[in-house]
């Protein structure tokens, strides 16, 4: 059974949904009308005896619709018009190694069939007017190097040119951004598996480069040691978009099986024959996309389970335990103490902890203090401390400011604007002498067979903090009450529990109650200045204390 086997299904659905599409094409990004076009292609190359009853040029002729659209959305420069990125080279990339896919596809039925040599004689076109843009073009993110290099790849596989593998070596030049952990620098599932690893096989295959695999290799070795009970990949490390979302494996399927292929991995190939199966973006395109891998056309190896193992991301910062029927994961790798603020590119989420005990989903374990709206913990430090026992701490610090000295004064009180870390004034904050205000935050996790034992130490300021657990929506809370300050969710004595089906998962005991240790979540004024949060979509319930001092809470995993 090779990928399309299994992952044909799915793109077949789609593809139907595709036939009868009546939504206007001139709302269509770009980038959407080439993945329309190019799953349409692909369905048009599969007909086979005991295929879909169509007429056999149809899907053709949509899609050519699709790139006559696309064809209008052409600048004169060559890049595509839309989307928030203005005539963008790296995301006009993205449509262009589409368009290249399609045209590898069409290629054998050019000289018999002539609605595919018109078609492809349009797309063609489109990637010429493309091609100096991205010869030339700049990027903005990590990922839209290898985006633009595989584009240029791709091109090259259709008319070599010299300059073309120039610019892509410039590119490399500048090395690829993973590190010894297999970690990408954006640490990100989503674009680890639609851009920095797919470019790579493609950069390796078209410059017969296969020292361009080790990277490839060291990020599918990652995405197994990050992939949770649940199929999904841990994503609480990641400084893009998918940092608070659940990311499926599925969108790893085409690469996981080439690898597992290639090198004759059972691991690999295990998760592979899952993933082609599981619900995807696009499957019509990714199928397409397919079949321009020999390799996926290829049976996998036999599978081996994944076995029990801990597994630490030292950059990062993050450890995954990975058991039979549980996962623990342990984060401390939050950009955000280092760098000071709340920002995209950072990995922002102050989870520090998740729990997957079959169906149940502890998604997120924050711990939130009234300490100058300086946000939940962020700790900056892991540290495994042997039997199953880890260590994350964060040391968080406020000033009062004092008068400035005689020198710096100034008579009219025009002082500079500045910064002082939670708030701008002009007050020429950095030439007055201060009083500091410490709190240090300490979290023992010991993860034991039946459950997951976390001792909450805090020293320095009297202040109220509040355990915020929370779980993924479906199951069932019980044995918590109302709390009567904030309206949240409560344990304040003895244990409560979250059911989903037959599962289990307990935490306690509660620790009080009462308005000096209110249940609240404080985002930090980062979001509260705007109005907002970044609290977890789920089931929310708070175990409350003071600082300083040490609590223990049980979250209990015997199912």
């Amino acid at each position: 059974m090779n990928f399309l086997d299994l992952a044909g299904p799915a793109a077949d659905g789609e593809v139907a949904r595709l036939r009868v599409a009546d939504d206007d094409p001139a709302a269509l990004q770009h980038r959407e009308l080439m993945a329309r076009a190019l799953a349409l292609v692909g369905a048009w190359v599969r007909l086979r005896p005991g295929g879909p009853d169509h007429l056999p040029h149809d899907d053709l002729a949509t899609a050519h619709g699709w790139v006559r659209h696309l064809a209008a959305r052409q600048s004169a420069g060559g890049t595509f018009v839309g989307g928030d990125n203005v005539l963008s080279p790296p995301d006009s990339a993205f449509t262009v190694n589409d368009g290249c896919d399609a045209l590898e596809l069409l290629a054998p039925f050019r000289t018999s069939v002539p609605a595919a040599a018109a078609l492809a004689d349009d797309l063609d076109a489109i990637v010429h007017r493309a091609t100096p843009a991205l010869l030339t073009g700049g990027v903005h993110t990590p990922n839209h190097r290898w985006e633009i290099a595989a584009a240029l790849a791709r091109v090259q596989r259709l008319h070599p040119s010299p300059a073309l593998l120039e610019r892509i070596e410039e590119w490399l030049a500048e090395g690829p951004d993973i590190d010894d952990d297999g970690l990408w620098s954006e640490r990100s599932p989503n674009y680890a598996s639609a851009v920095s690893v797919p470019s790579f096989l493609v950069l390796a295959s078209v410059l017969e480069r296969p020292d361009l695999l080790a990277p490839v290799r060291r990020s599918l070795d990652a995405t197994l040691a990050l992939l949770l009970p649940d199929d999904t990949v841990e994503t609480v490390q990641s400084r893009r978009q998918d940092q608070s979302l659940p990311f499926g494996i599925a969108a790893f399927a085409p690469l996981l099986w080439h690898v597992a292929v290639f090198d004759d991995r059972g691991d690999l190939a295990a998760v592979a024959a899952r993933a082609a199966v599981a619900d995807t973006w696009q499957p019509a395109t990714v199928a397409a996309r397919a079949m321009t891998d020999p390799l996926l056309a290829r049976p996998l190896p036999e599978p081996l389970p994944l076995a029990p193992a801990v597994h630490t991301f030292a950059d990062a910062r993050l450890v995954h335990v990975r058991e039979t029927d549980r996962s623990v994961v342990l984060f401390a790798g939050s950009d955000v103490p280092a760098e000071g603020r709340i920002r995209s590119g950072l990995a922002n989420s102050p989870t520090f902890l998740r729990v997957v005990a079959g169906a149940v989903v502890l998604s997120d374990v924050r711990l939130s203090r009234e300490f100058f709206g300086l946000g939940p913990f962020r700790p900056t430090s892991l540290e495994s401390v042997g039997d199953g026992r880890f260590r994350l701490t964060e040391t968080v610090s406020a000033c009062y400011h004092q008068p400035l000295p005689a020198g710096h004064r100034r008579s009219d009180g025009r002082y500079p604007l500045g910064d002082e870390g939670r708030f701008s004034a002009a007050m020429a904050f950095g030439e007055r002498p201060v009083d500091t205000v410490t709190m240090t935050t300490t979290v023992d996790v010991a993860v034991t067979p039946d459950a997951v034992v976390l001792d909450v130490t805090t020293e320095g300021a009297d202040v109220p903090w509040s355990l915020q657990l929370t779980f993924r929506s479906g199951g069932t809370v019980s044995g918590v009450q109302t709390d009567a300050v904030t309206g949240e969710r409560l344990l304040a004595e003895g244990a409560g529990s979250y059911r989903v089906g037959d599962d289990v998962v307990t935490f306690g005991p509660g620790n009080g109650a009462g308005p000096a240790q209110p249940a609240f979540y404080a985002p930090g004024q980062d979001y509260a200045f705007l109005g907002g949060t970044d609290r977890p979509a789920g089931e929310h319930v708070h175990v409350t204390g003071r600082s300083p001092g040490t609590t223990r809470v049980v979250i209990g995993t015997v199912r």
